[in-house]
């Protein structure tokens, strides 16, 4: 990924060292209009878009720094700088791919590999209104050039449609209660074949943000995928969960997944799926399905390469 300077921030620079302040009124109230982050076309190669990042600091801000599935995780690259003696910060990156993807800021990070910490207190685009996600789980969204309408991708008048039911349940092992939504298929019952089982993280997430009811409605009616019923695990404590985690693995395969097989008719063994918006849940679910085999059939992750990167966890 390449480093250069958007036009804009290069006009602004330009005209407030030659005096003329009214110029930094004028750029604020342009992206507080037209949302950030700032996308130009790349005036030496127009193959591909410059974005621009922007964070309004004020006098106690001492660092700032962006991360997300775009533009990566790496802390040499992504620390945005201050425009002259202004509280505007700033980096561009350019880019030739189309995709979605969530970021955040960090503001006065000095935690070097501590990720733990520095997702604690991760920042919202104050002037980025497209949020993905619910309360703790909140993420800034880009699109470029793709949209996912996550309510209506899938008609709901024209399928039979499944069920979803929310249970509280509780973990010995973790000493928690959390919320457990299951999607039934509109063909199940008790009496019926046995069916496959999808487990997902970020439940609230799938049920709410990617219409996973009507998603499934849709492949299956369409017989996309085999008729199936969906578990999508509400986290307590996210962080913690959704890396690698014994009492974790062990809360899924010694409460959760014995629970599911006395209630419902589902195969003896799952599949985890995650579509990696949040990135630490591509991991948890890889991890899992590897050190449990013998209870998950198949790990489907979805996660754009630069999550990769290093740095990221």
């Amino acid at each position: 990924m390449t480093s250069i300077t958007s036009p804009k921030l290069e006009e602004l620079n330009n005209q407030l060292k030659n005096g003329n302040e009214k110029a930094f009124y004028t750029f604020l109230h342009e992206i507080r209009s037209n949302n950030t982050p700032l996308i130009e076309e790349c005036p030496v190669d127009n193959q591909y878009k410059l974005i621009t990042y922007i964070w309004l600091g004020d006098g106690k801000t001492e660092n700032v720094y962006v991360f997300g599935s775009f533009p990566g995780w790496d802390l040499s690259v992504n620390q945005l700088q201050r425009l002259l003696h202004t509280d505007i910060w700033y980096q561009t990156f350019r880019t030739d791919k189309s995709f979605i993807s969530t970021y955040y800021f960090s503001v006065n990070d000095f935690f070097e590999n501590d990720w733990i910490k520095r997702s604690e207190q991760y920042r919202l685009d104050r002037f980025n209104g497209n949020v993905f996600g619910e309360d703790a789980n909140k993420a800034s969204v880009l699109e470029i050039d793709m949209k996912v309408p996550y309510d209506s991708r899938f008609s709901s008048n024209h399928y039979p449609s499944g069920e979803i039911e929310t249970y509280s349940f509780y973990s010995s092992t973790l000493n928690n209660t959390r919320k457990i939504h299951i999607y039934t298929p509109h063909n199940y019952s008790q009496t019926s074949h046995l069916h496959e089982l999808l487990i997902v993280f970020d439940g609230n997430s799938f049920i709410k943000n990617l219409s996973i009811t009507r998603t499934l409605n849709y492949l299956i009616y369409k017989k996309e995928i085999p008729s199936c019923i969906a578990v999508a695990i509400e986290p307590v404590d996210r962080l913690e969960e959704l890396t690698y985690n014994d009492k974790m693995n062990a809360f899924l395969t010694e409460e959760l997944l014995p629970w599911i097989q006395a209630k419902y008719r589902v195969h003896q063994r799952s599949q985890t799926y995650n579509n990696c918006w949040f990135q630490s849940r591509w991991l948890s679910s890889f991890l899992c399905s590897a050190s449990k085999s013998t209870y998950f059939r198949e790990c489907v992750v979805n996660v754009w390469i630069r999550t990769l990167e290093k740095g990221w966890l």
